[in-house]
C-alpha cells in the first residue's frame, strides 16, 4: 500500500488556507490514523471530555455512544477484534471550521463468523474476507476547544464480500494475528 485511502484528508489539510480549517481537518487525520493504528489514547485525545458517537442506516439501529465511557468501549471492542485495522477509500472530504465532513468506501478484512446473517454472500466461519461499505461521516468540532465532539456515521449499503482471501493477503486490514 504506497498510500491510505484518506489520502485526499491528508491533501485537503496541504491546501487549505484558513487556520481554522487546516485545524479541524488536522484534528480529524489525526484520529483516522490513532485509529488505524489502535491507539486509544490518542483517539480520546482528539475528543471533547464527553463525545458522543451517532451510527445511521442500513444495519445500525441508530445506536448513540453518550460519553468517554462507550466511547472507549466501543474502541476497546473495535481493537480487540482488529476491526479498527481498515483502509477508509475517501471520495470526498468538506470542511470548514466547525465540521469535516468524509465521504467514502471503507474496506475491512473480515473471518466469515463476523459476517454471518449480515451479508447475502455465503460465508464460512474461520475464513477471511475483503468487504466494503459505503459511510459518510461527520465530524463536528467543538468551537472552544478545536476537539473533535464525536462522530455521526452514515452507513450506505451493508457490507458487500469482495471475494474471500488467504490470510496472508491485505496484513494491513483486520486482525494482525489472523
Amino acid at each position: 500500500m504506497t498510500q491510505p485511502g484518506w489520502q485526499p484528508l491528508l491533501d485537503a489539510i496541504e491546501t487549505a488556507t484558513d487556520d481554522r480549517v487546516k485545524h479541524a481537518l488536522t484534528m480529524v487525520a489525526r484520529h483516522v490514523v490513532a485509529e488505524v493504528e489502535g491507539d486509544i489514547e490518542g483517539v480520546l485525545a482528539t475528543l471533547v471530555p464527553h463525545p458522543t458517537y451517532r451510527f445511521w442506516g442500513v444495519g445500525t439501529n441508530r445506536s448513540v455512544l453518550d460519553g468517554t465511557g462507550q466511547v472507549r468501549g466501543f474502541y476497546d471492542a473495535l481493537c480487540g477484534s482488529g476491526k479498527n485495522r481498515l483502509d477508509y477509500v475517501l471520495s470526498r472530504v468538506v470542511a470548514d471550521a466547525s465540521t469535516v465532513v468524509t465521504d467514502g468506501v471503507i474496506h475491512h478484512v473480515l473471518d466469515g463468523a463476523d459476517l454471518l446473517g449480515r451479508v447475502s454472500t455465503p460465508v464460512e466461519p474461520g475464513r477471511w474476507y475483503h468487504v466494503t461499505y459505503q459511510s459518510l461521516i461527520v465530524w463536528p468540532i467543538d468551537p472552544d476547544t478545536g476537539l473533535l465532539t464525536g462522530e455521526e456515521v452514515h452507513l450506505g449499503e451493508e457490507h458487500t464480500v469482495v471475494r474471500e482471501i488467504s490470510p496472508d493477503e491485505l496484513p494491513h486490514l483486520g486482525r494482525a494475528s489472523r
